[in-house]
């Protein structure tokens, strides 16, 4: 059986898969994890799909999460945000837009072959009808393994065959200057088909870039607009809803801590300020919802999604 019928026969069956990890960082506990099924949108004229390509589980979030905090101090933000009675996990969710002929998918996951719990992003897809050969464009928000690993088969071939790329010029040149043997191969492989970004310009006349610096050098936002509606895409400016409401604690993973924190809370008091709905890679499924304030501490409103509306409109 190849992998893409190997792919299509595991979704089909329904079987939930063991949450594994990703790295040390993760384990594998003795629940279920559930994959969802991919979540459609509306945004003005432009088709939207959000797709899971897993969870990980944190094996120990703290000192991952607040690595400059004690563990009192964890604890204690981990209670006022409801997680101190439940596994703290990451949640790898992937934006697509579809625009005519054109999907521009943002990111690409962990990719297949890494453990059964990620890697689901193209089956996600393909049960949405959306073949990996159908992806024009790919976005990059930055280089991190999670965000570019499933531009690559296990075999080395490409995943999405006929997509153009495109990334912070910063980020390129921080990579391929590193020690970072996977990502500089993965870079090179696509640096023939890559569009370099900066802050302000505006891709598909409906995707404008933010340079979010922090969490990596060329960290990108960007805000999606069409028919006076706006989506903002963070990736990873906050990996839970800890790092909302105390967005000074930080992730073990920025590579400028003190400069991440200054954007993570530049962003967030805009998105509280202009009541912006908000998209993140890493907050709980499926990553949309608002900024709200309570004690002079942020807080994450999830979206409201009815469960029997085959799409929604934002």
């Amino acid at each position: 059986m190849n992998r893409r019928n190997l792919i299509k026969s595991i979704f089909a069956s329904g079987l939930a898969l063991p949450l594994l990890g990703a790295s040390n960082a993760f384990n594998a506990p003795s629940i279920k994890a559930i994959t969802p099924n991919a979540l459609r949108l509306k945004l003005g004229n432009l088709e939207l799909f959000v797709f899971s390509d897993g969870s990980n589980l944190l094996k120990e979030p703290f000192p991952l999460i607040a690595p400059q905090q004690t563990e009192a101090e964890f604890n204690q933000a981990r209670k006022e945000t409801f997680l101190d009675q439940q596994p703290i996990a990451f949640s790898l969710n992937l934006l697509l837009i579809k625009k005519g002929h054109q999907y521009i998918l943002f990111d690409t996951g962990n990719g297949l072959g890494k453990n059964e719990n990620i890697g689901r992003l193209i089956e996600q897809m393909q049960a949405s009808n959306i073949e990996p050969h159908r992806v024009t464009d790919i976005i990059l928000t930055h280089a991190h393994g999670d965000h570019i690993n499933g531009i690559l088969l296990p075999d080395g071939s490409f995943a999405f065959k006929n997509a153009k790329y495109y990334v912070s010029k910063k980020e390129f040149d921080f990579w391929m200057n590193s020690d970072h043997a996977s990502t500089k191969t993965i870079l090179n492989k696509i640096q023939t088909h890559l569009t370099f970004l900066k802050q302000g310009d505006v891709l598909f006349e409906n995707i404008k870039v933010i340079e979010t610096p922090g969490h990596t050098p060329g960290h990108l936002a960007f805000e999606i607009t069409q028919s006076d509606k706006t989506l903002t895409h963070i990736a990873d400016l906050v990996h839970s809803p800890i790092l909302v409401r105390y967005p000074e604690y930080g992730i073990k993973y920025d590579h400028d801590f003190d400069l991440a924190v200054k954007t993570r809370l530049t962003i967030l008091e805009e998105a509280y300020q202009q009541r912006q709905l908000l998209f993140a890679m890493h907050l709980p499924w499926p990553g949309l919802g608002y900024i709200d304030k309570n004690n002079h501490r942020y807080q994450w409103v999830p979206l409201t999604i009815p469960s029997n509306l085959a799409q929604i409109e934002l």
